[in-house]
């Protein structure tokens, strides 16, 4: 009876060794890469990812805007700013898909004038830099930021709730 107990004991340890030994080796399941949406959020359009590019460099513009010594850096922001201002003209906001037929051709040719603006303001800001006129680039940057708000609000599409 004894011998019965071992023999068990010794031939499920070795049928199971090598599942025990390979557990160290088997895949380990990764969560999904950050980049993926997450349900229930829709991924980003492509306009949405140009005007992230801006706002992540006017995020760091204005934590360098008054340093003359980051002028050269400033200038390389300004520069993606009005490259991604100039791409997010080949699109049409979300938002215009809200707005009856007859007012959508109005509305995407105001987004476009907009853009238009933004990237004369960015111009002068630029401009701005260039010459080492840190606080006149301030006082551009703050009517630039003044400028968001008011061309959000009548062309960005608010999130639901």
């Amino acid at each position: 009876m004894k011998n019965s107990r071992f023999l068990a004991w010794l031939l499920a340890v070795s049928i199971a060794s090598p599942v025990l030994c390979r557990a160290d080796s088997l895949p380990v399941p990764v969560p999904p890469a950050a980049s993926k949406a997450a349900p229930g959020e829709e991924k980003k359009t492509d306009l949405e990812a140009r005007m992230d590019k801006i706002g992540k460099a006017v995020r760091k513009l204005k934590k360098q805007i008054s340093d003359p010594a980051q002028n050269a850096s400033s200038l390389q922001l300004v520069a993606a700013m009005r490259d991604a201002a100039k791409e997010a003209a080949a699109f049409t906001p979300a938002k215009a898909e809200d707005l009856p037929q007859d007012q959508r051709a109005k509305f995407v040719e105001d987004f476009k004038a907009g853009l238009k603006e933004l990237d004369d303001r960015l111009a002068r800001l630029q401009d701005a830099f260039a010459a080492g006129k840190n606080e006149d680039a301030a006082a551009i940057f703050a009517d630039l930021q003044d400028f968001e708000r008011k061309e959000h609000k009548q062309f960005k599409k608010p999130k639901p709730d």
